[in-house]
């Protein structure tokens, strides 16, 4: 199994098209690797007519306000701070899910803020996010039993989704800068550090990573003489290249780049190009403007382009037509054949509805709810939470009926709620981690 994720949102690349590729977010430590941003904030009044939790058995996992806390695949992991005296050395926790056993503590000897994780081969991956100069670091830690196995001054930038390289950016003395000439490409070994492949970035260069499911499977370089290549994430292999862009000096930055779906997106003002990856070939122009907008990676067969001060646009990835537009909507996401979409109101809270794709139509209004599981092909899970009494009751929604089945109530909660291996794992009031499960159908019968 191979899982990869970033826990801080103010991640680094080696490109512009950083600036805007998804939508803005909190740089609160406590991240999740797909927990929705604003959770915290979705929150509504609840009347007395709210139905009586089902039981579910609840564990804890010790926690300290400033720790961070992530999940990867069915483990969980709490990091403390390095930041607090009194805390003494800085370890990483790891715990099963879902039955919050806690299995081993280890030192963790990196500063700073952490930026991504993943996890394959039986490695966890984990590295620091940059600040100003720093040094950033990159390591992996025995699954099983939290065994350092390599330690590099290098930005973890993903695990390939078929031969599991740890793809790894490294520069000659471990700062972030970018475009000189000495910077490297690596993919590495997650369980020796052996080098697979490497590329030396040519000066003036800035590449852009192409995921799939938070798993890098393209790595494209912006070259200063305009021309664009295409390279395989598993191999390093040029797949294809091609003149795109006008020659610029090397210090000058190369152009705004997005990936959708298959689609490299290259930005000329107000406007993107479409080009097929795999060969660089010309689809469509239209008006998107990358400095103000971006093609959210939700929204299924459509490439949905939302606004950063609102509204929504649907178009059609083969021809780059707009199929409907909605000034209201905040954000869109794929659930099945069907767009879930936000309106953020006056109050502050998010009203969540379902849409048809193709149309906009709207099919169903399901309320003020909070989405603690990203969107697939079956329910949505989602929770309303009680400001006065830090009660969240947890529910089933089905997208195509509006339907509403009541699981649970948690207590205490103060947000980024998510579900790993059938748990529900959120932040308490008093920082620790609470996680729940459904009550087993025998034990419920006795």
């Amino acid at each position: 199994m191979t899982v990869t994720g970033v826990i801080d949102l103010g991640e680094m690349r080696h490109g512009p098209e950083a600036v805007v590729p998804e939508p803005v977010r909190t740089s609160f430590r406590w991240r999740f690797t797909w927990a929705l941003a604003g959770l915290a904030a979705l929150v509504v009044t609840l009347g007395p007519a709210m139905p009586e939790p089902v039981g579910l058995t609840e564990s804890t996992i010790p926690a300290r306000l400033g720790d961070t806390a992530f999940a990867v695949g069915d483990r969980f992991y709490v990091v403390t701070s390095d930041r607090t005296e009194l805390a003494g050395p800085r370890t990483i926790t790891a715990y099963g899910l879902p039955d919050a056993t806690r299995l081993w503590e280890a030192p963790l000897p990196l500063v700073g803020a952490l930026r991504g994780v993943g996890a394959t081969a039986g490695q966890m991956l984990i590295s620091t996010q940059p600040e100003l100069l720093e040094q950033v670091e990159s390591l992996s830690i025995k699954e099983d039993t939290g065994q350092i196995m390599w330690r590099r001054r290098a930005l973890f930038e993903g695990v390939t989704p078929v031969r599991g390289h740890v793809l790894l950016w490294t520069s000659p003395d471990g700062t972030p800068t970018a475009s000189t000439g000495r910077e490297v490409l690596e993919a590495v070994d997650p369980v020796t550090g052996a080098v697979r492949w490497s590329y030396r970035v040519p000066t003036g260069a800035w590449l852009s990573y192409r995921y799939v499911s938070q798993a890098p499977t393209h790595v494209v370089t912006l070259l200063p003489s305009g021309r664009v290549e295409v390279r395989d994430a598993e191999d390093g292999q040029v797949l294809t290249a091609a003149d795109l862009l006008p020659a610029r000096p090397p210090e000058v930055p190369a152009s705004y780049v997005q990936f959708a779906g298959d689609l490299l997106l290259v930005r000329g003002g107000p406007t993107v190009t479409a080009y097929g990856l795999e060969r660089l070939d010309r689809r469509w122009t239209a008006t998107i403007d990358l400095a103000t907008e971006y093609v959210a990676p939700t929204c299924g067969e459509t490439l949905c382009v939302v606004s950063h001060i609102g509204g929504v646009r649907v178009v059609d990835p083969a021809t780059g037509r707009v199929l409907w537009s909605d000034p209201a909507r905040t954000f869109v996401r794929r659930a099945g054949d069907l767009l879930v979409a936000e309106v953020r109101g006056r109050d502050g809270l998010t009203d969540l509805s379902v849409l048809d794709p193709r149309t906009g139509q709207q099919l169903n209004e399901l309320g003020q709810w909070a989405l603690i599981a990203p969107p697939g092909d079956g329910d949505l899970l989602a929770m309303r939470t009680d400001l006065a009494t830090s009660r969240a009751w947890l529910a089933r929604i089905d997208p195509a009926t509006g339907a509403v089945h009541f699981f649970g109530v948690v207590r205490s909660v103060a947000g980024d709620c998510e579900v790993r291996a059938g748990a529900v794992l959120c932040r308490r009031l008093n920082a620790t981690i609470g996680v729940w499960r459904p009550v087993p159908e025998s034990a419920r019968k006795s």
